[in-house]
């Protein structure tokens, strides 16, 4: 699949993919680089209005996210912000990935709001997680892992207003987690 072949975008993409999975292993650098180059190739081959461009932008958003976690380029948040709000726009409402989608600008945003303390950034945050939350309703198969973080933006709005509410309702979450973690679940002790 050569420059010019028509399912390249999906080669680069399942490269990019693979190499992601092996930098969670090793951690190298070199494999980190090389993933957002071929990401960033692949979001090339995605213009507007591609069927594939809101699946690239996520591709390349949580790889700049993992290249953020390494460096703190304020850069690389930045850009990682943009690849995840467009994201956003390109799942809708009634799109079956928009779960997914609040859920990595939540992501970006969270990482900016620990970066820079703003307010409007963790009202956002907060907002999005809601509404990821209410479309992953009971039985959701990662149902957990928004009320998760739900409950973690919910504790850095404790943390500004140390409101009685804010942990209560943290603590109904975290109850709602420990319950879908049963004995035997491998994330249980966290849970705990």
């Amino acid at each position: 699949r050569p420059p010019g072949h028509p399912h390249r975008g999906s080669s680069l993409t399942n490269l990019g993919n693979a190499l992601s999975k092996q930098y969670d292993r090793s951690g190298s650098l070199d494999d980190l680089e090389e993933m957002l180059q071929l990401l960033r190739e692949a979001l090339k081959l995605c213009p507007l209005g591609h069927p594939l461009r809101g699946s690239s932008l996520t591709n390349l958003g949580n790889a700049l996210s993992r290249q953020y976690d390494r460096s703190g380029s304020l850069g690389e948040l930045e850009e990682m912000l943009q690849m995840q709000r467009e994201g956003l726009t390109l799942h809708p409402p009634g799109h079956p990935d928009r779960d997914s989608a609040l859920g990595n600008f939540a992501k970006a945003l969270g990482h900016r709001y620990g970066r820079m303390g703003s307010l409007d950034d963790l009202e956002e945050m907060l907002q999005l997680l809601r509404e990821a939350l209410k479309l992953r309703s009971p039985g959701h198969p990662h149902r957990d892992s928004s009320l998760g973080a739900l409950a973690n933006a919910i504790s850095h709005q404790y943390d500004r207003s140390g409101s009685l509410d804010d942990l209560k309702e943290i603590l109904q979450m975290r109850i709602e987690v420990l319950a879908l973690h049963p004995p035997g679940h491998s994330h249980r002790d966290v849970s705990l």
